[in-house]
């Protein structure tokens, strides 16, 4: 329903470009990729869909079918089958290939081009019997980009990028693995070729940094709470980016129900744990977290700020825990606008 609700913003919208930043699938089942190349060939013929793939999307070895609470194995789509598999969605008509890995760049118009980077370590995913998190660009992708990002620089060609993995940390406690390996390598590739701004995924939450000039944009997941997409307008002098969440019409209020849906998810997992630290006050300190990881995840500060400067009795208890580092990352996040952003050139 969420695909669709997104489906049928785009083509109420109508934007140039549909642009999605990796896992597209659970773990990249086979048949959940076809599931969504169907969802996504009901976009409206003005917008042309763009993709990449995530680190769940393609030699996963976690690819299950549940049915009935009953998993078993099935079919994951292959690293080469990908490019293929969503030719009609920026593979077909790139501008140029990169050979190490599933990365391209796709020409927006005469004189704009998106990178659209495969950083992930899937590929060895069989060899070592596992699912890598992790990413980076090999050297041989990190020399196909300079050459054409000098090409454009020299040619006047504005250059936006995009990839799965965090060129910039949104998090401390989740930079290995999440932020990309060589990630000051490629931020100042991007200083020296005039790259001002990234869209990634990966965490999973709706965040904006910027280093240098270089903003990093990562987009909510569309099935996390704030259930957010975003829109970039660029303009001759200026990006402007703003995010906006999905409310399906399902015969109910679908942003209330998907906040209880994130909250329960997290209240049911750590009560139990927080009954050891906290004694009696445990259920109201898991009932604060479980609010304020929602609104971590849907970027908003705001209501953080509002409900730690409530409850300062219940946070200096959690402060006092060592196991609370998770949860004291996000109650130390500066009250900062996650949802636009206006970025001069």
């Amino acid at each position: 329903e969420l695909v669709e609700e997104l489906v049928n913003q785009t083509n109420i919208k109508k934007p140039s470009y549909l642009i999605l930043s990796g896992d597209l699938t659970f773990n990249g089942e086979y048949d959940s990729h076809l599931e969504l190349i169907q969802l996504l060939s009901k976009v409206n013929e003005e917008t042309k869909v763009l993709v990449i793939p995530g680190n769940h999307d393609y030699n996963n070895i976690s690819a299950y079918s549940i049915i009935n609470d009953e998993q078993s194995h099935v079919r994951a789509l292959k690293m080469e089958e990908f490019a293929t598999m969503y030719k009609d969605f920026g593979y077909q008509d790139a501008l140029t290939y990169d050979t190490d890995s599933l990365s391209y760049i796709y020409q927006l118009s005469e004189d704009k081009w998106i990178l659209m980077l495969d950083s992930n370590y899937s590929e060895n995913n069989y060899d070592f019997d596992m699912n890598f998190v992790g990413g980076e660009l090999t050297k041989t992708t990190m020399d196909w980009l300079k050459e054409h990002l000098s090409y454009a620089k020299e040619n006047k060609i504005e250059v936006i990028s995009t990839m799965h993995h965090n060129l910039l940390v949104h998090n401390e406690l989740f930079k290995n693995s999440y932020t990309l390996y060589n990630n000051q390598e490629l931020l100042q590739l991007y200083k020296d070729y005039d790259v001002r701004i990234n869209f990634s995924g990966h965490l999973h939450i709706q965040s904006i940094n910027n280093q240098d000039g270089i903003y990093d944009i990562v987009s909510g997941s569309l099935l996390d709470y704030g259930n957010r997409y975003g829109m970039l307008d660029i303009y001759e002098n200026c990006y402007d980016y703003n995010s906006y969440s999905l409310n399906p019409d399902l015969g109910f209020d679908f942003s209330e129900y998907s906040f209880n849906v994130f909250y329960s998810k997290y209240y049911n997992k750590q009560v139990k744990v927080d009954e050891k630290y906290y004694g009696r006050k445990a259920s109201l300190i898991t009932d604060l977290n479980s609010k304020v990881n929602a609104y971590y995840f849907d970027g908003n500060y705001k209501e953080i700020h509002k409900l730690a400067s409530e409850n300062k009795s219940l946070i200096r208890k959690i402060k006092r825990n060592e196991k609370s580092a998770y949860m004291m990352s996000i109650y130390n996040v500066e009250n900062i606008n996650q949802h636009s952003v206006l970025i001069h050139k």
